[in-house]
């Protein structure tokens, strides 16, 4: 996982959490190894998504809970997942989903799972202001497009920080490509 996801959890999210009650937390896109594997001091039942059966396959024993799940998927829930989370992380899985109808259904699926007083988190390349940038198999909208998208499949968003510094890079072809970072904290 990215350090800058760690840094927004332990930096805002985790301030924002009932630490009275356990959370129940769905880290989406979490690949082998979930970040709250290093998350300390958190009352959590964390289960931790990928798709890819390889990486799921090779993440550690613990008391998180590994699937192979596809949020995008239509029948997401009747595989065991209509739990209603506390919190669902997005790990970096919005930035890799390409096409818009995955996009949608992804949107719906989180809305789904989401408690009523849970939190949808996620942090996001974003486009620069004044320029256009791509990164290979990277969505990267500008700010006001993901806001739209947000608010568009039925979230409130109660924290919207977009960040110049501790942005996303990538070089491609000995080019560096850089974009912006945006952190967005939303209910139902």
């Amino acid at each position: 996982y990215s350090k800058s996801l760690l840094d927004f959890f332990e930096g805002i999210v985790r301030l924002k959490l009932n630490s009275d009650q356990q959370t129940k937390i769905l880290d989406i896109g979490s690949g082998h190894f979930s970040l709250f594997e290093d998350i300390k001091n958190l009352n959590a039942d964390v289960t931790a998504i990928d798709f890819s059966i390889t990486a799921i396959a090779q993440s550690p024993k613990s008391t998180i809970n590994y699937l192979v799940a596809d949020i995008c998927d239509a029948k997401f829930f009747s595989n065991n997942n209509a739990q209603n989370f506390n919190l669902l992380f997005d790990s970096h899985c919005l930035n890799c989903l390409l096409d818009e109808d995955l996009r949608g259904a992804a949107f719906s699926n989180i809305y789904q799972a989401l408690a009523v007083d849970g939190l949808f988190v996620s942090e996001l390349m974003v486009q620069p202001i004044g320029s256009k940038v791509a990164m290979p198999f990277k969505m990267i909208k500008t700010s006001i497009e993901l806001e739209e998208e947000f608010i568009s499949h039925g979230f409130k968003i109660i924290y919207f920080m977009l960040s110049k510094s501790g942005g996303f890079t990538n070089v491609t072809d000995g080019i560096e490509v850089n974009c912006d970072l945006l952190r967005v904290m939303a209910t139902k």
